[in-house]
């Protein structure tokens, strides 16, 4: 619902910016048919119309489809080790997929004066459902593994998650280094698998009787408010960046594109519209229930579209 009303909010800003670059009538019919319908990330070329960061709703939609029939029931029939497998097999598909992008498209670290290249081979890599499905299935293998934790394994020490966070967050560090990694192959082969066990540990660093202190900052209530902030933050910061930084908008409102000195500013606007939003949108019961009608209706006509489930 929420993607739907500021698609609706921001739709004369998105339409007017298209006829600015001579966009014909039909395209734009078309890319808003795209917005809405949330199918932008199946188009490469369209991935990131209007507002960009949704083409992860897009692929998130086709994600959830394949859920309650295809991923979840099979990953929860699995064992320990085998859910261990799952992650380093997806691990390794993943890697694979970046590193053949990363040779066909010539994108290395250390070859920053090679011509640019079309970003399509890019936005298929970054934006396709089906290796958004790959990484989103490994964080339900995680998930599977702490849920078959015994008692035993509970209450044995655990390894600090802080260990996991600097680990993962340095990963990102081998961009300045003499070794040939670009962005796409650290993320997939060491910044999720890393973050992932930093989830899994925080979680069972939770059950202890004395949580460490990362865990306890993270479980805070400071933090917990600005966690309920972050998916209407997701949805508005774009339209927001577009009315101060798009040059042909901004140009238009304030004379100019806003300087790197009015971020502060921005982000503060970005945090203001994403609570008075939480607040009265995301947490309105009609909203809720009226999403859980459509919710329902889905599921009714989508039952045994990947499994057939009737006698």
């Amino acid at each position: 619902p929420l993607h739907f009303l500021v698609s609706m909010i921001f739709a004369p800003m998105f339409i007017w910016t298209e006829r600015q670059f001579k966009a014909a009538w039909s395209t734009i019919g078309f890319r808003a048919f795209l917005n809405f319908t949330m199918l932008q990330a199946w188009f490469p070329k369209e991935a990131e119309i209007w507002n960009q960061p949704t083409w992860f709703l897009s692929a998130l939609t086709f994600a959830n489809l394949t859920m309650p029939t295809a991923v979840l029931p099979g990953v929860a029939s699995m064992s320990r080790k085998g859910v261990e497998k799952l992650f380093a097999g997806l691990t390794a598909i993943s890697l694979l997929q970046k590193v053949s992008y990363s040779e066909t498209a010539r994108f290395h670290s250390n070859s920053l004066d090679q011509p640019k290249m079309h970003p399509l081979l890019w936005n298929l890599t970054r934006f396709h459902p089906f290796w958004a499905l790959i990484e989103m299935v490994m964080g339900i293998a995680a998930c599977r593994e702490v849920m078959l934790d015994t008692p035993e394994d509970r209450s044995r020490p655990h390894v600090n998650p802080m260990v996991y966070f600097a680990a993962a967050y340095s990963s990102l560090l081998l961009r300045l280094t003499r070794f040939d990694f670009n962005d796409a192959i650290i993320r997939g082969v060491l910044f999720v698998p890393l973050w992932t066990k930093f989830l899994t540990s925080i979680h069972r660093d939770c059950l202890a009787a004395n949580p460490r202190p990362i865990t306890k900052f993270f479980g805070g209530k400071t933090m917990s408010s600005l966690g309920s902030l972050a998916f209407p933050m997701f949805i508005l910061h774009g339209p927001i960046g577009q009315v101060f930084y798009k040059k042909v908008i901004a140009r238009k409102l304030w004379g100019k594109a806003m300087p790197n000195s009015f971020f502060p500013i921005y982000l503060a606007i970005c945090l203001l519209a994403s609570h008075f939003t939480n607040e009265y949108f995301v947490k309105n019961k009609k909203v809720a229930q009226m999403s859980g009608k459509v919710a329902a209706f889905l599921g009714s006509i989508t039952q045994g579209m990947l499994k057939d489930t009737s006698a």
